[in-house]
């Protein structure tokens, strides 16, 4: 068992309070403060102690994949830990994006290698699949309206171009992708004007107490952060949540989103594969976005269920092959799945001892908040116990 030392980044689009504040530090943060990763992801592998030595969890396993992960996930998953975890806490809108699947992402790298870069557009052959509970309320768009209801939002909002741009695409084949394109292809000298027209128009909207209200009130808020962005534009195309403590979303290649404030535990394969198409100063690539984006998928939303093995469990159901994620209140010697593979522990609150069947060093280690530990396939039998709130990363099959 290692205790890991979290990355954290310091992204624009970050809170100057909700990490600082988990981890006990003077708020507000000097700078702030977007993710912390726990994993081993090579643009932000945890530190660990291994022996005595300091070193890197991703550099531990690829000195050894087969021995921390077990030969049959070795192989799987192609010597690479499959998951990372996160504490995610934007302060303000992250850009709008998709992932690809899987083979989305091998058939362009193969196209691109070709052309001399295989890394212009994807830099792994992964899917990106995430989950994302919410620990404080999240404010989240994800997935995309039907025709129907954009056409219903447009005739609210009295947009004159939104509107005739509704109509241009209603007798397409899929009339939500060809709206989503038709926005993304407004010419960026025009941005500025159209924005405005819906984001006066939102305030407007805004003051009914109905859904298309509060969605308008969301858009709203991040034009405060994004003005004149297009991307405000593509949110009226979205569905707009708000999840409240312990609701998660679940979302697969394809599906369109943007998180927007809050405090949640995310976990997701271990990839960087992603394209964004508004509110961001990163790179955008609108023709890839609009060729994987699937306008029906939305993100699977709910709760989570009870584990019917374990007590004090529960777990977030997922259509990943990357990952589970299950939740444990208060262990009392629980014995944790998943022998024989990787795992990640993290303890969001209160102070939990995970123990092992070997005696001497190594054999007990402590987690206070916002702490986690690797466990490796050598690591069998471990039992956890205390007084917390528990975050447990597997397989997918464990």
């Amino acid at each position: 068992m290692d205790l890991l030392e979290p990355v954290l980044f310091t992204d624009a689009w970050g809170s100057h309070v909700s990490i600082a504040s988990l981890q006990g530090r003077p708020i507000p943060s000097a700078e702030p403060e977007s993710e912390l990763w726990m994993g081993a992801h090579e643009s932000g592998p945890c530190g660990i102690t291994r022996d005595g030595v300091a070193t890197t969890l991703a550099d531990v396993i690829r000195a050894d994949p087969e021995g921390e992960m077990g030969a049959e996930c070795c192989t799987a998953y192609e010597g690479r830990l499959p998951f990372l975890l996160k504490v995610l806490a934007p302060g303000r809108a992250i850009s709008i994006q998709a992932h690809p699947t899987a083979e989305q992402a091998s058939e362009v790298r193969r196209r691109d290698r070709e052309a001399g870069d295989a890394d212009a557009t994807y830099v792994d052959d992964w899917a990106k699949p995430e989950m994302l509970v919410a620990i404080s309320p999240f404010r989240v768009f994800v997935g995309m309206r039907t025709a129907a209801e954009t056409a219903a939002l447009a005739k609210r909002l009295g947009v004159p171009r939104f509107s005739a741009l509704v109509e241009d695409t209603s007798s397409a084949p899929d009339p939500a992708h060809a709206m989503l394109a038709a926005v993304l292809a407004i010419p960026e000298g025009e941005h500025a004007g159209f924005v405005r027209e819906l984001v006066a128009a939102c305030v407007r909207v805004s003051s009914s107490p109905d859904a298309e209200g509060h969605h308008c009130a969301a858009v709203v808020r991040v034009a405060e952060d994004h003005p004149d962005d297009i991307g405000l534009a593509v949110l009226l195309l979205m569905h707009h949540r708000v999840l409240e403590p312990g609701d998660f979303i679940d979302v697969p290649a394809g599906v369109l989103h943007s998180y927007v404030s809050g405090l949640g535990i995310e976990v997701l394969a271990n990839s960087d594969n992603v394209v964004r198409a508004g509110l961001t100063g990163k790179e955008k690539n609108v023709p890839e976005l609009l060729r994987i984006v699937d306008p029906e998928a939305d993100g699977n939303a709910g709760r989570a269920e009870p584990d019917p093995d374990l007590p004090a469990t529960v777990r977030f159901p997922s259509s990943s092959d990357r990952f589970a994620l299950r939740r444990i209140h208060d262990p009392a010697g629980l014995l944790l799945p998943g022998d024989g593979t990787p795992r990640i522990v993290f303890c969001l609150h209160g102070e939990v001892i995970l123990t092992t069947p070997d005696e001497g060093p190594g054999s007990s280690l402590t987690l206070g908040p916002v702490r986690a530990a690797y466990l490796s396939a050598r690591d069998s039998g471990v039992r956890v116990t205390g007084s917390g709130e528990v975050y447990l990363v597997t397989l997918p099959s464990t």
